[in-house]
């Protein structure tokens, strides 16, 4: 096992700025864990590849225990079924003649599961299976409190029923984005929550069950929650994705630290006018404007990002290009010499891969490789 990299250390990786550093002996660990925690609940594992959307990524999870990649978007499925990926779930819901046809190409490409929450959406892909003689295997999301999409528990049963009724539909399954785990204020809170969804959507499947339909797969997806949705009796399916990376976000649930986040944003000082304030070119296209998402930790987890190798300085706002740094600390502000470069870990590492769609990949201290995100196309 290498040992973690220090500050100067990320900081020193030959990489123009803003640029995203990935650790693979500390991804792999990560993938290692979810794994066995996998292994040991007796569930499926669907890394949620939207994290990440890149090819080699992808790879290496189903190298290292995965048993498909779940993603966002057609486009994802679509790009990674090219790169040989097999079993795929598109946790997101469909709709449409247009839709349906790649649906139903890319089912012939590999295992492919859809979602949706509505007999309409269900009813505008199913056809176009019934058509080509074929069942497009469908997943129904159910709302488990975050209040996005999903059918509430109440209509469940009902609203199953009709999808699996509807022509070129076969109901396999029921799936939820516990996202309302995130809120969590301490580690006892965050189990009950993730505890609760998972009995939630079992108690959702056995309704729907005892209407006739045989519904095998109940699956929950996030990092927040993976480790106790895993063990609760009757889940058959998680699907995390941050937790391969890991970020701010993670750490102040406790479910990560510092030493288990694969991922850095090199930034560089570009301004410092004042001693009080600075700017780096890492913005919103680099890092995203997003807090932690537990609001009850950011008094903890400040700003944007946490720079690692110079604390008391906070991201505390965005412009596209320009993340604008503020002391925060106590004391006279320390120096930021225009040009020092900074380690930022992300509040949000998807952000992160999303916008500057390339990995500088390290591997035993050193550059090793290069690892390349989708592009255009893979968000439709």
């Amino acid at each position: 096992m290498s040992t973690a990299l220090t500050a100067s250390d990320w900081t020193d990786i030959p990489v123009a700025t803003p640029g995203l550093v990935l650790d693979l002996d500390v991804l792999d660990r990560n993938l290692d864990e979810m794994a066995a925690i996998a292994r040991s609940a007796g569930v499926e594992l669907y890394p949620h590849a939207k994290t990440h959307r890149m090819a080699d990524a992808g790879r290496r999870q189903i190298e290292r225990g995965a048993h498909g990649l779940c993603v966002a978007k057609l486009g994802e499925a679509e790009a990674f079924a090219d790169a040989g990926i097999e079993r795929l779930f598109v946790a997101n819901p469909i709709f449409g003649a247009e839709n349906g046809a790649r649906a139903l190409a890319l089912s012939r490409r590999c295992d492919a599961l859809f979602a949706t929450d509505s007999l309409a959406a269900a009813a505008s892909i199913g056809a176009v299976f019934a058509a080509a003689g074929e069942k497009a295997r469908m997943m129904l999301a159910i709302d488990s409190g975050l209040g996005r999409e999903g059918v509430s528990p109440a209509k469940a049963v009902e609203v199953a029923k009709a999808i699996a009724a509807a022509p070129g539909v076969d109901l396999v399954g029921i799936y939820t984005h516990e996202g309302a785990t995130y809120g969590a204020k301490d580690r006892v809170d965050l189990e009950a929550r993730a505890v609760a969804a998972g009995e939630l959507m079992v108690g959702v499947a056995k309704a729907i069950r005892a209407e006739g339909i045989a519904l095998p797969i109940v699956s929950l997806g996030a990092s927040a929650s993976a480790r106790a949705v895993a063990h609760v009796p009757g889940v058959t399916q998680i699907r995390p994705g941050i937790y391969a990376f890991n970020d701010v976000g993670q750490i102040a649930l406790g479910n990560a630290t510092l030493d288990t986040v694969a991922v850095r944003v090199i930034g560089t000082v570009i301004s410092h006018p004042d001693p009080d304030r600075a700017c780096i070119d890492a913005g919103s296209k680099s890092l995203s404007t997003d807090l932690v998402p537990a609001a009850a930790h950011r008094h903890e987890y400040p700003g944007m990002g946490m720079i690692v190798n110079a604390p008391g300085w906070v991201i505390d706002k965005m412009s596209e290009e320009h993340g604008w740094l503020r002391w925060h600390g106590e004391g006279e502000p320390t120096p930021l010499p225009v040009g020092t470069r900074l380690e930022i870990v992300p509040n949000h590492v998807c952000m992160a891969f999303a916008m500057l769609r390339r990995a500088a990949i390290l591997q035993d201290g050193k550059l090793a490789a290069s690892w390349e995100g989708f592009g255009p196309g893979s968000s439709e």
